[in-house]
């Protein structure tokens, strides 16, 4: 009899989950449920959660500063994945009932964490452990096919120049695919920069974010400085966003790094 009603409360339980109401409020979060297999549950979603293109047609009722209040309760949320517990009107939600689950990774460890931690509370625990090691298998592939690393700038914006520096989640992902950033001793996560700096710290390879869309204007530009450099263009997307696609963008860039071995 003991056995029946654990099975029982089990099955009410993984029910009670199945059937839950998400919010995700960051891209991340949409690409974590969506992989752990819970996409069926996201009911709202934040602005920039482009990916799957099937949550394109989900409500937006948040943005990166405020979550839209009103139309949050309207869907009648069970769990709320949001980055940061200060977000202005997640308060407001907790208070209604709503389960709030806090994921801002900032590093490819966390990811994985995050990943698994949000699949055990979405009820979709397996899903989340079998992603993990999946991308942890990738990973770790990658890694044993790098070849000789590559002094790399990471050029975030041209005007100002800016780049990201040794406290940012871009230096792992570089060092990930096999590239050193070239501003990683600078304590910052973001800094401006001249043109000057960045010859002195002598790149190999440049890489710029395809966002921007003016990369053969970029590559010319600093070749005036650094004729030997190599341009690159990278999605952003996968290289910037904290979650399970980053191992996609690792390879890519890896892929890109490695072609530029040999002239």
């Amino acid at each position: 009899m003991k056995a029946l009603l654990l099975l029982l409360t089990m099955f009410a339980c993984t029910s009670a989950h199945a059937s839950g109401r998400i919010l995700a409020l960051s891209p991340h979060a949409c690409e974590m449920l969506y992989a752990i297999g819970a996409a069926a549950e996201v009911v709202g979603i934040s602005e920039y959660c482009d990916y799957p293109d099937s949550f394109k047609e989900k409500p937006v009722i948040a943005n990166y500063s405020r979550l839209f209040v009103e139309a949050a309760m309207r869907l009648n949320p069970t769990m709320i994945v949001a980055p940061s517990a200060a977000l202005k009107g997640l308060s407001q939600m907790e208070h209604q009932g709503s389960q709030i689950i806090i994921s801002h990774p900032a590093t490819l460890n966390d990811i994985f964490e995050d990943t698994e931690r949000i699949g055990q509370l979405v009820g979709h625990a397996a899903q989340a452990r079998e992603l993990v090691l999946s991308l942890k298998h990738r990973l770790k592939s990658i890694q044993m096919h790098i070849g000789s690393r590559k002094r790399v700038f990471f050029e975030v914006w041209s005007d100002p120049l800016m780049t990201e520096a040794g406290r940012s989640f871009i230096t792992e992902v570089l060092a990930a695919a096999g590239g050193d950033n070239v501003f990683a001793g600078n304590d910052v996560e973001t800094m401006r920069l001249n043109v000057e700096a960045v010859v002195r710290a002598a790149p190999e390879v440049i890489v710029i974010p395809s966002r921007s869309g003016k990369i053969n204007d970029r590559a010319d530009f600093w070749k005036q400085w650094l004729p030997n450099v190599r341009v690159i263009a990278v999605n952003p997307d996968l290289v910037s966003r904290p979650g399970p696609r980053i191992i996609d963008g690792i390879a890519r860039l890896q892929q890109q790094l490695q072609q530029h071995q040999t002239p």
